[in-house]
């Protein structure tokens, strides 16, 4: 069996929209290729952690929209590479650390490190504000908005731009917790 758990922290409805209608109405990315229920993952576990449950929980935290890059939902995609190809991939928001824009997830996420035991994660390092147990090494918040071929344009610098000055905020209002078996 393979077990895993998700938190996830949902931006509110008014933020969601805001962005839907940046990407159709300003940029016209057609709204079939913007997704829905828009999320950053704030921790991920590929094991049965008995400890969790599936929960939802009111939370209240925004990110200005300064603090928002572009970014191709690949291995290496939050920097420019001739070897990923934007229109194929994936675009998502990174959320930067600088100006303390991550302090909210990153306090999120420290609810989770004390659930990793060394019966859950063996000899594994434990997670921390910028390394995962499991799956990427590297934890670098982001939230995924646009499905593959939405854009044309590999640089999404100008994009970036446009949304920064666009969007002064988004703000979450969810923490959802997803104990997974299969």
């Amino acid at each position: 069996m393979q077990y895993s758990v998700w938190a996830t922290a949902h931006l509110d409805g008014k933020s969601e929209q805001k962005l839907r209608d940046f990407f159709n109405k300003i940029v016209g990315i057609p709204s079939s290729l913007i997704k829905r229920e828009l999320h950053v993952t704030v921790y991920h576990a590929r094991r049965n952690i008995r400890s969790l449950s599936n929960t939802t929980e009111t939370v209240s935290f925004a990110i200005p929209g300064s603090e928002l890059r572009m970014m191709a939902m690949a291995p290496g995609g939050e920097n420019p590479r001739n070897d990923i190809d934007p229109s194929r991939c994936m675009i998502g928001l990174r959320i930067r650390r600088a100006n303390g824009a991550c302090a909210p997830i990153e306090g999120l996420r420290e609810r989770f490190y004390s659930h990793e035991t060394i019966d859950v994660i063996g000899a594994r390092k434990p997670s921390d504000r910028r390394r995962s147990a499991f799956g990427a090494h590297h934890f670098q918040p982001h939230i995924s908005v646009l499905k593959p071929g939405a854009i044309a344009d590999p640089d999404l610098s100008g994009l970036g731009k446009l949304l920064r000055e666009s969007v002064d905020h988004i703000s979450f209002d969810r923490l959802i917790v997803k104990c997974r078996a299969r």
